[in-house]
């Protein structure tokens, strides 16, 4: 069987091809690398090595080693993270699209060494919605609880949890403890389709609790006490990066502090499981049923914020995703996703 390839247009403007045998290195300098297994790419925003690809049996395997981020198929990539390739998706680092192709074969291309050694790493506001899972009384569990039983637990949530979130096209973020963290971006502009995955995604996750907690009964007994809430706000961030590994993406603003919060208020201050901003339940209004829950006062942040909850109690037919109409606000009842999220 012939290799997998990637395909790409350089500053040219020539179509250039690199075949995948075993490792392939895009960066602006991967230094060391042979010139049959790299693919330089001249742009600021381009880490020196951004990312890797590995050649499993016929499954190219790309892992993130970035500053800037990487996206396949329009969706960014944890930074760090892995994921399998398929034929015909498409990664993008700075500027370059590169397109993946299997399992044909293809002349291997060549370029010339980088003389610049510096990555621009350049903050960016862009307007996300972020999405905060958070356990109900964590310290507890694991005061309780042998440290094994709640790592076995967090490990089931985390896998589950960031899963759903990459089914709905997601970045997690972060694993902070108890917490689990994921944003959508919607760039420059607010877009109804992100907010709307973003609410999906954690409606999802709750609907899941009840199967971890089913799936770990009587093996796992940290399980039994189990209850989560979440908060989704949506707003401006600055997106950049702190310290020097690549792990130090961040996202700074007052919508993300305010998601956290949230997360600790939800089935706990306030009674509904998934708490959002107002921000965020206009961008969503009609899409789903929602309750005011009025105003609320967060730690740490003066004023009050309008929030709104939505529901896990919804059914599922012939795999489309419905909320029960009982469950309805001044926001709207219009229950079918399917026509939001494909």
């Amino acid at each position: 069987m012939s290799s997998p390839y990637l395909e790409w247009i350089d500053e040219k403007k020539r179509v250039r091809r690199l075949d995948i045998v075993d490792r392939i290195f895009i960066g602006r300098i991967c230094k060391g690398i042979d010139d049959t297994r790299r693919i330089i790419l001249k742009h600021p925003a381009v880490s020196r090595d951004h990312v890797e690809i590995n050649l499993t049996g016929t499954q190219p395997i790309l892992r993130d080693l970035s500053k800037n981020g990487t996206w396949v198929n329009n969706v960014r990539l944890a930074a760090g993270s892995t994921r399998s390739l398929e034929d015909g998706d498409v990664v993008r680092l700075g500027e370059t699209h590169i397109y993946v192709r299997c399992p044909y074969t293809a002349d291997v291309g060549r370029d010339e060494e980088m003389e610049s050694t510096q990555t621009l790493v350049t903050p960016r506001e862009v307007i996300v919605t972020n999405v905060v899972a958070d356990i109900r009384g964590f310290c507890s569990i694991s005061q309780m609880e042998e440290s094994y039983w709640v790592y076995e637990l967090m490990k089931e949530i985390i896998q589950t949890f960031s899963s759903i979130v990459h089914e709905h096209q997601g970045t997690v973020k972060d694993y902070n403890g108890d917490e689990v963290y994921a944003f959508w971006e919607h760039g420059s502009h607010l877009s109804k389709e992100q907010a709307a995955a973003a609410c999906m995604t954690a409606l999802k996750q709750a609907q899941t609790v009840d199967q971890i907690r089913a799936k770990l009964s009587g093996v796992n007994p940290a399980v039994e006490s189990l209850r989560l809430g979440w908060g989704i706000t949506t707003g401006k961030v600055t997106m950049s990066h702190y310290g020097w590994r690549v792990t130090d993406l961040t996202l700074v603003g007052d919508t993300t502090n305010s998601a956290f919060r949230l997360s600790s208020m939800a089935n706990k201050n306030l009674k509904s499981e998934i708490v959002l901003c107002s921000q965020t339940a206009d961008l969503v209004q009609g899409l789903l049923p929602m309750v005011d829950l009025g105003l609320v006062t967060l730690r740490g942040r003066s004023g009050q914020e309008h929030v709104y909850g939505i529901s896990k109690e919804e059914h599922c037919v012939e795999g489309r995703l419905f909320c029960k109409p009982s469950y309805s606000g001044e926001r709207g009842s219009v229950t079918d996703f399917s026509e939001m999220i494909h």
